[in-house]
């Protein structure tokens, strides 16, 4: 489905366009850090310089994947020509790309088994254990997400080196299930919010269409059920619902949001916050976390839905 040299192709493309000034690659303060109450690892970025950059909605925005430039696409015809991969035009993190449709489709619509499995197909081609590099898949989807286009569109990242999540500990030494009304997917009940995350088969020959649309679909139940279960509380939430879902050649998983920014704390997440990759841009909010990184589940909290941990699943209609 990808070349077996789109890493090289990626870093060419992107080397080019950083030099020629096509992408504007912004540089961060980096920190390493673990909250100890809920165990969960966190790298810390620091980009003040994002500050003038305007939020969502400050503006009107041109779709910039409508007709992306040449200077950013990667590959310009991926299955039957339905999808591009390309750059990401402002990146904190090098070689940051996104893999998109060609025909708009709304950033709200859920993914399709032919999505899952291409997701899954870039990161089997783009990681490589022998070098220490890992991928990471995300989708922010609907306003609460943290998305920042309506344009349908995934993001590949690099994981920072030698970076093990939260969900990396939850599927460490697991297998494979799939979750039933009597099996829950994994979630600790050591961190603040919602999030349920399933291992995938070790082997990526074990791994095809029906099996990640399987897993994503018995997650999504679980999601949409809190707005459900919330709309009594909060009535708008039919209104702006949204979810992540974060995907590694090891896990997938889901996680129901309430507000794409917490005000708490005057921070932004979206699906990349909920593997404790956490871009920070106001020096205030750096220095208050570093003095008190609890602060950042208070947060996480506050832009989704409490643990369930520990409880089963009731009935979801749909």
């Amino acid at each position: 489905m990808f070349p077996s040299n789109l890493s090289q192709l990626i870093g060419e493309k992107y080397s080019n366009a950083l030099k020629d000034g096509h992408l504007h690659f912004t540089d961060t303060t980096t920190k390493k850090t673990k909250d100890a109450k809920s165990g969960m690892p966190y790298v810390l970025s620091y980009a003040p310089s994002l500050m003038k950059k305007p939020e969502r909605g400050d503006q009107p925005e041109r779709n910039p994947f409508e007709d992306p430039e040449p200077e950013l696409t990667v590959l310009g015809d991926i299955a039957d020509s339905n999808y591009r991969l390309v750059l990401n035009k402002f990146p904190i993190v090098a070689e940051h790309s996104l893999l998109v449709t060609k025909e708009f489709q709304d950033q709200k619509s859920p993914l399709s088994p032919e999505e899952l499995y291409m997701s899954y197909q870039l990161l089997n081609t783009l990681d490589d254990e022998d070098e220490g590099k890992r991928h990471m898949v995300i989708y922010n989807s609907g306003p609460s997400s943290g998305s920042s286009q309506d344009h349908k569109h995934l993001q590949i990242l690099p994981l920072p080196h030698n970076f093990n999540s939260l969900q990396d500990k939850l599927c460490s030494g697991k297998e494979h299930f799939l979750p039933t009304f009597k099996t829950e997917p994994l979630q600790s009940d050591k961190v603040s919010f919602a999030h349920f995350v399933v291992p995938l088969p070790e082997s990526p020959e074990a791994v095809d269409q029906d099996l990640l649309a399987m897993v994503y679909i018995s997650l999504l139940q679980r999601t949409l059920s809190f707005f459900q279960d919330w709309t009594n509380e909060q009535p708008d939430l039919q209104d702006r619902k949204g979810y992540n879902v974060l995907l590694t050649k090891q896990w997938m998983c889901l996680v129901p949001r309430s507000n794409a920014k917490a005000e708490s704390l005057d921070i932004g997440f979206n699906s990349t916050g909920y593997a404790g990759l956490v871009l920070i841009k106001q020096e205030e909010t750096f220095k208050k976390i570093q003095e008190d990184i609890g602060l950042i589940q208070q947060s996480l909290l506050e832009c989704g839905f409490p643990s369930t941990a520990g409880q089963r699943s009731t009935e979801y209609q749909y």
